[in-house]
């Protein structure tokens, strides 16, 4: 099922084509990880107590 979505995908790439297969997971892991590291840095600057004071 996923071989036909990706056939579907990218023309002349086959599902088996590893190289690209990497570079596509690669790409996604590197967004995910670009995605979360701003929110990651503003939560790393609050402090704990305060704001579980002002709730």
């Amino acid at each position: 099922m996923a071989a036909t979505f990706i056939r579907g995908l990218f023309y002349g790439v086959r599902p088996s084509d590893l190289p690209t297969l990497t570079i596509v997971v690669e790409v996604l892991i590197l967004a995910t990880l670009l995605a979360s590291y701003t929110p990651a840095c503003r939560a790393a600057w609050l402090n704990p107590v305060e704001t579980l004071r002002s709730e």
